[in-house]
């Protein structure tokens, strides 16, 4: 028994260690930067190679499960109750259950004319680790451009969610964007902290209304 008690706890031990490791070698690389860390959410802003453009590296916890935020994440014309800026939102096709294109609007900066996406979202889930993983890349000549308000000419985004228990989750959100038109550098510096982290303390509020919500093909255990 007390052999089986040892060989538990080495266990344990080699499993928070190789998670501190993981967790050590993904967010604390030479070319990412820790610009906020408040409520357990912390963003990262990373030089991308090849790219003038900084991508946006960010990770926070959030009570509740796999197939709330599913649900939430595919309810495409409420984004704007949580997303942050986000004034319009509506899905252009459902090309499958898995895959959605989708146009939203985001609410500028004064004296910055608002920007806008036209996005394809794939959501996938692996069957053995049940986590997930969505998918977003613009496609900006998807539909015609609109009078006075910029096209994003280029973004990548992913979703990874781990469920950590039946209730608890662990959201990475990793993006690089490219926000078109002429930006200031302050204003850049300004948003790419915030922009994650009022969207992930808007979700944790919001994430209650998807308590009873089912995705058909997302799987909670």
């Amino acid at each position: 028994m007390v052999v089986a008690e040892n060989s538990l706890v080495m266990k344990i031990l080699f499993l928070l260690c190789f998670l501190i490791l993981r967790f050590v070698q993904t967010y604390s690389q030479s070319d990412c930067i820790l610009k906020l860390d408040k409520d357990s959410v912390k963003v990262y802003i990373c030089k991308v190679s090849n790219s003038k453009f900084k991508a946006v590296k960010s990770f926070f916890l959030l009570r509740g499960n796999l197939s709330q935020i599913a649900a939430m994440i595919l309810d495409i014309e409420h984004h704007g109750e949580w997303t942050y800026k986000t004034i319009n939102s509506k899905i252009l096709k459902k090309v499958s259950e898995r895959e959605i294109i989708y146009y939203t609007e985001v609410v500028a900066p004064m004296l910055i004319s608002n920007r806008d996406f036209v996005i394809r979202m794939t959501l996938d889930q692996n069957s053995e680790t049940k986590e997930i993983v969505i998918d977003l890349v613009s496609i900006p000549d998807y539909i015609p451009r609109k009078k006075n308000v910029v096209r994003i000419p280029f973004s990548k985004a992913r979703w990874l969610i781990k469920p950590l228990s039946p209730s608890l989750l662990q959201i990475d959100y990793y993006i690089e964007i490219d926000l078109g038109g002429s930006i200031p550098l302050w204003i850049v510096n300004m948003v790419a902290p915030q922009a994650p982290y009022q969207t992930f303390h808007n979700m944790r509020k919001k994430i209650g209304i998807y308590k009873n919500r089912t995705v058909p093909f997302i799987s909670n255990r």
